[in-house]
């Protein structure tokens, strides 16, 4: 596994979010699934993730995820951590990216909650960061949009807002 401290140029926290109103599933519900149906749920037309070795049983930690985006070389994830609200995904070696990105629920006021895609990373090398500077970023961005989007509509829900954030220090 990597870290961000592995990385090259500055760390970048980047927050994907959409909240949802009037939900049919719990929080929990779309987190799972989510998690489960994880490489039908990514547009594979922007970025194609498969299951290593599949079991045919449910996802679980130590599980593994090779992902391919246009733009970038094959990398791979695992699952490291999975909580009722949350799953999170560590890069592995040959990664364009190394650190974690985490799919998360948190409640709102009222019958609804707000989903989020949560990264914390560094490229793994000038080439990378090169690379996401002149398009990869944006893959990246309309992939996880289009994950949280598709998370709506497991949740049965009306989107209220979302937003993207992105922040980056040395």
């Amino acid at each position: 596994m990597t870290s961000e401290h592995q990385g090259v140029g500055p760390v970048t926290r980047r927050l994907y979010w959409i909240d949802i109103a009037s939900p049919q599933h719990s929080d929990m519900e779309v987190v799972d699934a989510t998690l489960q149906l994880l490489p039908d749920l990514m547009p594979s037309v922007l970025a194609h993730f498969r299951r290593v070795r599949p079991t045919g049983g449910r996802t679980r930690v130590g599980d593994q995820f090779t992902i391919l985006m246009l733009g970038t070389r094959r990398g791979r994830v695992q699952v490291v951590e999975i909580t009722p609200h949350s799953f999170r995904l560590q890069t592995l070696r040959q990664h364009s990216e190394s650190g974690w990105i985490e799919f998360r629920s948190d409640p709102l006021e009222g019958n609804a909650y707000r989903l989020s895609v949560v990264s914390q990373v560094r490229a793994s090398s000038w080439f990378d960061r090169y690379a996401y500077l002149l398009g990869v970023g944006i893959m990246q961005r309309l992939t996880w949009e289009s994950g949280l989007r598709r998370a709506l509509h497991l949740s049965g829900g009306r989107k209220v807002k979302h937003g993207t954030t992105t922040v980056e220090w040395p």
